[in-house]
């Protein structure tokens, strides 16, 4: 049995979450992803979400989707998402589809904590 993508949660200031996934980004993990943006976007005090994919190993088309409903779902109730971490494999799929343009990409969590501060 594959095991669900392991979605950490951390609240890094009043209005700052640290989103940290761990495992595939692919088809049967992203809905996961998906529900943790839903509920962290519904709760009143997230208003920026940092998701740090330092341990997330592959991205898959499903995975990507995940990533832009997450941006989507963000900016149509006044939150920012962005990345920090992504692994070169991520990096690199990230500029052959051009999100890189789309989402804000830090290195680490700590500089985009810092810019969105």
């Amino acid at each position: 049995m594959i095991k669900e993508m392991d979605v950490s949660q951390e609240q890094l200031e009043a209005d700052i979450f640290l989103l940290r996934p761990t495992g595939k980004l692919d088809a049967k993990n992203s809905p996961n992803l998906r529900s943790v943006f839903q509920q962290l976007i519904d709760s009143p005090e997230s208003k920026k979400i940092i998701l740090d994919l330092q341990g997330v190993h592959f991205v898959d088309s499903s995975g990507l989707a995940a990533l832009v409903s997450g941006l989507r779902l963000a900016r149509e109730n006044g939150c920012s998402l962005v990345l920090s971490g992504a692994q070169p494999q991520a990096q690199i799929v990230f500029r052959l589809t051009m999100l890189d343009r789309v989402f804000p990409i830090y290195a680490s969590y700590q500089e985009a904590q810092q810019d969105l501060m």
